[in-house]
């Protein structure tokens, strides 16, 4: 499993709009809006590199987002 956490930086006011549009992305598994640095972090769960790929691409893509900072998960560790 291909697993990236991805943090956001969006316009002003647009948290909203980016969390409901990234709801319809299907390998966007959890988001959530955050203070700090950053507006919004999502957890992408993808099947293969190339999909995870397309779907950070996409995320990138949606309006109201300025930037993005992707962490490739290298280990996983669930209690």
């Amino acid at each position: 499993m291909n697993i990236a956490i991805v943090a956001i930086t969006n316009d002003i006011g647009a948290e909203g709009k980016v969390m409901e549009s990234m709801s319809n992305i299907p390998a966007v598994r959890e988001c959530y809006m955050v203070y700090g640095v950053y507006d919004v972090v999502a957890r992408v769960q993808a099947s293969n590199e190339e999909e995870l790929k397309i779907t950070i691409a996409s995320i990138r893509d949606l309006p109201g987002v300025r930037s993005t900072l992707t962490l490739v998960v290298c280990k996983e560790h669930k209690k």
